[in-house]
């Protein structure tokens, strides 16, 4: 990292009221979660590999009841690896940051593992654009629209479907779905991720014509739904942009891109000029006693 940029995103950070991050599937990668479209093909490069379909013809709600063994599975599997992860350190880095320099705060990501509120973040400023796994449905939005946080884990529900049992939704008594954003997705009930845009509106009225730093992490160019949240900020609230990304951090100047691990760089570099503060006050309290 040139040391040119880290001084900027210091006194980016100095300046700053508030931060928003926003966050794609990059951002699990060092609590060792595979990303979407990754290394080895990522995430659904796996389930293209298993169907020898499309993710847009196997993960979707039509396909979800017409194979609900494989769903069931697939969102299992996914549940377990969430529940067994340990947010990395990069999360606590954040928070460290909001404290020290005394912003206010709003996280936006399109992850579904609730990492951020597993880590520690506040429930009611966090955005998850596609849902959340730790949420079901009905799979019938038309018989029931509410909404539930699951009992269940991961293992639970892998155990259910060996013997064609799945989870279902109270009121509506037919099968449930998780109350995530799938492909060609026509049934996903909106009212949780209305809620919490509804607190991001209240975050961005707040901070309205105030400085605002945003921390794009692990987002890449095939999904744009968190490239757009850092585009509207940019161009709506003026906000200073660093992006975050091992491959794709490409961003037009005055923004600075990062590669994920300066992010420990720059927490050790912000360290030291808090450590030379320190002592230069002291020295400083030392001459005028002396």
């Amino acid at each position: 990292m040139k040391t040119q940029n880290l001084e900027t995103i210091k006194k980016w950070l100095t300046e700053a009221d508030a931060i928003v991050i926003t966050a794609g599937a990059g951002m699990g990668v060092d609590s060792g979660l595979a990303d979407y479209r990754g290394q080895d093909g990522g995430q659904w490069g796996k389930v293209e590999t298993e169907t020898e379909k499309t993710v847009f013809e196997t993960v979707n709600p039509a396909a979800f009841l017409n194979d609900p063994v494989y769903s069931w599975s697939l969102f299992g599997k996914r549940m377990e690896e969430y529940e067994n992860t340990t947010p990395h350190q990069g999360f606590d880095i954040l928070k460290k940051w909001i404290q020290k320099f005394d912003l206010d705060y709003f996280i936006i990501t399109s992850n579904i593992d609730s990492h951020f509120q597993k880590a520690g973040f506040e429930e009611e400023k966090i955005r998850e654009l596609h849902g959340s796994l730790a949420y079901f449905q009905s799979s019938n939005n038309n018989l029931s629209d509410k909404i539930w946080k699951t009992e269940l884990t991961g293992k639970n529900i892998q155990l259910g479907v060996l013997d064609n049992r799945f989870p279902m939704c109270p009121d509506s008594k037919v099968m449930a779905r998780p109350n995530v954003y799938m492909f060609r997705d026509d049934t996903f009930v909106n009212t949780r991720t209305k809620a919490q845009e509804k607190n991001f509106q209240s975050f961005l009225e707040r901070n309205n014509k105030k400085n605002i730093i945003v921390f794009e992490i692990g987002s890449g160019p095939h999904v744009q739904a968190v490239r757009m949240k850092t585009r509207f900020l940019r161009s709506n609230y003026a906000a200073k942009v660093v992006r975050i990304n091992p491959k794709d951090f490409k961003i037009k100047l005055i923004h600075l891109p990062l590669i994920f691990k300066e992010l420990i760089l720059l927490k050790k570099s912000l360290e030291l000029s808090r450590a030379l503060k320190i002592q230069n006050k002291q020295k400083f309290h030392l001459s005028q006693n002396q």
